[in-house]
């Protein structure tokens, strides 16, 4: 996505698009490894004249998800990854490397909307877990 493109982004969801918004933003709109807030940090160090605090890069790591520009993925327990696919997708997690694929909605088998007839299910999202095949 080019930076017009970052910044219509942003303005759409009603988010202010400061230096450190738009490079996130655009640093997460092209990766797919679903990086953590300190990949994130270190990826886009060398694009800001200034250095980005933790702080700064998780506040706007927290701006982006409250707006709907990205979503958080809780793929292990205390460890969040930030992914800019906003389409329904489900995660793989390979177990040997670590690294997070994006899996198409349609590939994993429809779940019933209501659970052992007590649980009306609004929405899911399912994370796998196993090795990659190569």
């Amino acid at each position: 996505m080019s930076a017009v493109d970052i910044e219509a982004l942003l303005v759409s969801h009603g988010v202010k698009p400061t230096a450190q918004r738009m490079v996130i933003a655009a640093y997460l709109a092209e990766t797919h490894c679903h990086p953590t807030a300190e990949d994130i940090r270190k990826a886009v160090a060398s694009q800001l004249p200034v250095a980005m605090s933790r702080a700064t890069v998780y506040n706007t790591l927290k701006t982006l998800v409250e707006a709907g520009v990205i979503r958080e993925v809780v793929t292990e327990a205390g460890r969040t990854r930030y992914d800019a696919n906003m389409t329904r997708h489900h995660h793989f997690v390979d177990i040997r490397t670590g690294a997070v694929s994006d899996i198409p909605w349609q590939a994993v088998p429809k779940l019933p909307y209501r659970l052992a007839g007590k649980y009306k299910v609004k929405s899911y999202e399912i994370t796998l877990f196993g090795e990659k095949e190569e």
